[in-house]
Parts: C-alpha cells; sequence; structure tokens
C-alpha cells in the first residue's frame, strides 16, 4: 500500500463522526441500491462490496435487495468497526480490511458494489478491470465514484486565492465513457448533486468528518493566508459545493443465474 493510501486509509480511520456529515454519501448509497435493485440480478446474488464505511450501502443494499451471503470491505478497519456495528450480527455478512486495488477474493460473485469509494483508488480502470474479473457470467459490477467538476467551487476559491487546488484529478464523464472491460458492457450515468454549508470553514469541518479532507497525492502544502483567501471567495460564492456523481454499471457477459437455471 503506497504512503498516500496509508494515509487515507487513517483519515478514515479517525473519522468518529462520519454518519452527522456525510449527508451527501448517505443519499448516493442509497441511490445505488435503487439503481442495483432495477438491474436483473441472480436469486440471493453473492455480493462483495467495496469500501463499506459505516454501512449506507450495506444497509441500503440489504433493504432493497434479497442478497445471499455477502462480504463488506473497507480499507479502513474503524470502518469496518462502525459498519458491524450499524448493521448488528447478521448471517451470511462477513467483513474484510481490504484494498480493492488488490483485493484478497476469489472470483465467483454475482454482485459487487461500491458507493463513493473508487476516487480513492490510484488507478481507477485498472481497479474496475481487476473487479470486473471476479463476477461470474452476467454478473454486476455497480459503481458511484466522483468526477470531474466536483467541488468546483471550492477549487475556483482556491485559484482565485492565488493556489492551485488540492483537489483530486476526478476523470471527465467522456474518460470514463472511453473505458472499456473485457467481455462486459458499461453504462455510465452523471448526475449533479449540490449540498450547502454554513460557511467554508464548516464545509472543511464537514470533509475532516467524513475523512475525505486527505489532499491529491503530491499537492503543495497551502500557506494560512491563501487558506484565510480561499475560505473568503468561498463565501462570497455562496459556500455550496457540487458532487459530480458517476454511477458505472459493468455487466460481465452471460445470463444472470435466474435466466440459466430453469
Amino acid at each position: 500500500m503506497t504512503a498516500w493510501k496509508q494515509a487515507v486509509a487513517r483519515a478514515f480511520d479517525r473519522a468518529d463522526e462520519y454518519d452527522g456529515a456525510a449527508r451527501i454519501q448517505a443519499m448516493v448509497a442509497d441511490g445505488l441500491a435503487v439503481a442495483i435493485a432495477a438491474e436483473p440480478l441472480a436469486p440471493s446474488p453473492h455480493v462483495l462490496e467495496i469500501g463499506c464505511g459505516t454501512g449506507f450501502l450495506t444497509q441500503a443494499l440489504r433493504s432493497r435487495v434479497s442478497v445471499g451471503p455477502m462480504l463488506a470491505s473497507d480499507i479502513a478497519a474503524a470502518m469496518i468497526a462502525r459498519c458491524r456495528t450499524r448493521i448488528g450480527e447478521v448471517p451470511d455478512l462477513h467483513f474484510a480490511v481490504m484494498d480493492a486495488e488488490r483485493p484478497a477474493a476469489t472470483a465467483g460473485f454475482d454482485l459487487i458494489a461500491s458507493s463513493l469509494a473508487a476516487q480513492w483508488f490510484a488507478h481507477l480502470p485498472g481497479a474496475l478491470a481487476g473487479l470486473a474479473a471476479l463476477l461470474r457470467p452476467g454478473g454486476l459490477l455497480a459503481v458511484t465514484t466522483l468526477a470531474a467538476g466536483t467541488f468546483r467551487e471550492w477549487d475556483a476559491a482556491q485559484d482565485k486565492a492565488g493556489r492551485v487546488s488540492a483537489t483530486p484529478a476526478y476523470p471527465t464523464i467522456e474518460t470514463l465513457r472511453s473505458m472499456r472491460f473485457e467481455n462486459c458492457r458499461t453504462e455510465i450515468r452523471l448526475e449533479d448533486v449540490r449540498e450547502t454549508h454554513a460557511d467554508g470553514a464548516a464545509f472543511l469541518r464537514a470533509l475532516r468528518a467524513i475523512g475525505a479532507d486527505t489532499p491529491a497525492e503530491l499537492a503543495a502544502p497551502r500557506s494560512a493566508g491563501q487558506l484565510r483567501r480561499a475560505l473568503r471567495a468561498f463565501d462570497a460564492q455562496g459556500a455550496s459545493v457540487t458532487y459530480a456523481v458517476a454511477t458505472c454499471l459493468i455487466r460481465r457477459a452471460g445470463e444472470p443465474k435466474s435466466a440459466r437455471q430453469p
């Protein structure tokens, strides 16, 4: 695991106030569960969840899909513990601390799902290809991630403060739609979701509360003066931010088990 990814894991381990600040994350997780429930799935699908966090998607999936055995994973051990607390003891629900870019899992999943975790992958296409390879024929990889345009208001405020933004370089929708995976067909949807904060300081506190304040790898540090100027510019814009949420539905060739069996 790289030093940057270790920093990401530590930030999420410290995110004790995640649930209180993660309004967008909860909304997106529920929306992904709705999208998955509308897709053809094997009966009692064998499920792998990537980046389970405190369990927003874990809970939403279990309420909307009759899942079978399920493995919920996250890079941060403390997040696994929080998810366990939310969900409780459930038969056939297991947990693992795991880096999805090096998944410690064998092929055979009917559904692999992940909500707003893939933006932390070092190489998104490679990671998705690796996960798609774990699907059974007809299986579904359903992922939400952040696309270019996310936090564009904060980026603009930082530019006005004389500093290039430390926001990660999220992929454009064109880049996402150009991804190709062996023996798979892919559908990419994009939706802007806006969140308003009391001010810029509240926005930064919310990012810290959900463990999402790790700057882009190799980002230059900012001075206190630059931060103050960026916060003033951000407040003048209305203290709201946009999440550009991409939903990626990657279907492996073949028929879901329900369609193959009599």
